[in-house]
């Protein structure tokens, strides 16, 4: 699989990756996005983990109804667009003409697929949702059947793919596209063919640490041309045990510090000490934003990471949150978070005619 090697205009397309799934990634993906719309940057998130679809839940307060449900996304831009070319050209090969390559580009139309979030954000900010498909009984079977293999070989997959960024892009400052897990297809699409930035999360254990760097050797040594930022971080970093955490920093800078001396407006020097995501235990238990929950100024809170790492990301542009007010963030919560159970009102009580009295 194959990119274009020049970036073309519009928006920067910044992909969040993890090896190992449960490290986070959508969590700092969906806060890094929120941060960036409150500073009047207009902002697309794309939730391209197609086999385990989980970015609406960080979103859905802000929704409309019945979006995942009515609304296409990244599956049925996909399968529609198969679909539409065996109707063309049957099962043979689409002729590389450019009427072939017009029409290839006109079905990368994202516009009917694109959630816009309800929440009034300041200075012209703006962030809109792409799903991983429609949320219905069919989801499961269209992502099984679906071939990887036909999609680029026979049916100018890469092309059509190469027309997606540049739907993505139009419009947008900032583009955020969730990966899959682990290796394959779908995560080579969003680590080597989408990306001008590499957002590459991982935890502190040998399996994650290893697995991460293996895809950022990969992504330097192989696609260099692309010349992708990649950005390692690690995330859910717990401070308990000081020497084993500082044993686990060391590997991470063996393993790192190569490829991100050679990223660009990276000092590693400095690099290291700004960017740790914590682990919060208050995070644990429902998917809440931390842009809502965590007050603003507070260097150890998850907030306050979320913000360094949007400023590496975006070089400097958007360096904090736009402050909301208490209102807005108490409203926020109460929506979202978990409450216990209240005790049931009634009793039911099952008898024959004769037991009545």
């Amino acid at each position: 699989m194959t990119g274009p090697l020049a970036r073309p205009e519009g928006g920067k397309i910044v992909t969040f990756y993890s090896y190992k799934g449960g490290v986070g990634r959508t969590m700092a993906l969906a806060n890094t996005a929120w941060i960036m719309a409150s500073q009047g940057r207009r902002v697309l998130v794309v939730d391209w983990d197609l086999e385990a679809p989980g970015l609406d839940r960080f979103l859905y307060p802000f929704l409309e109804p019945n979006a995942l449900r009515d609304r296409p996304g990244v599956l049925d831009l996909l399968n529609d667009y198969l679909l539409r070319v065996d109707s063309r050209w049957g099962s043979g090969h689409p002729d590389a003409t450019e009427e072939a390559t017009a029409w290839i580009s006109g079905q990368a139309d994202i516009s009917r697929a694109v959630s816009p979030l309800q929440w009034a954000f300041p200075a012209g900010g703006r962030l809109d949702f792409i799903s991983g498909g429609r949320q219905d009984r069919n989801y499961s079977s269209v992502f099984s059947q679906f071939n990887w293999d036909r999609f680029y070989e026979d049916q100018y997959g890469g092309q059509f793919l190469d027309a997606l960024c540049v739907g993505f892009r139009r419009g947008y400052d900032y583009v955020l596209v969730d990966s899959r897990s682990g290796l394959s297809d779908m995560s080579d699409v969003c680590t080597i063919h989408f990306p001008d930035v590499l957002v590459n999360c991982f935890t502190h254990n040998d399996q994650s640490i290893e697995g991460a760097a293996a895809v950022a050797r990969r992504v330097a040594d192989t696609y260099g041309n692309r010349r992708i930022r990649i950005l390692p971080v690690p995330m859910r970093v717990e401070d308990s045990d000081a020497d084993r955490l500082e044993a686990a920093r060391a590997k991470v800078r063996l393993a790192f510090d190569q490829s991100l001396g050679r990223t660009s407006h990276v000092d590693p020097r400095h690099y290291w000490g700004n960017m740790e995501v914590p682990y919060k235990p208050t995070y644990a238990y429902e998917e809440i934003l931390a842009t809502f929950r965590d007050e603003p100024g507070v260097p150890a809170s998850l907030l306050a990471a979320c913000e360094r790492l949007t400023a590496v990301i975006t070089e400097g542009d958007v360096t904090s949150m736009a402050p909301m007010t208490g209102a807005q963030r108490r409203h926020y919560l109460e929506a979202v978070v978990r409450r216990r159970s209240p005790p049931p009102t009634h009793v039911f009580l099952s008898h024959v005619p004769e037991d009545r009295m």
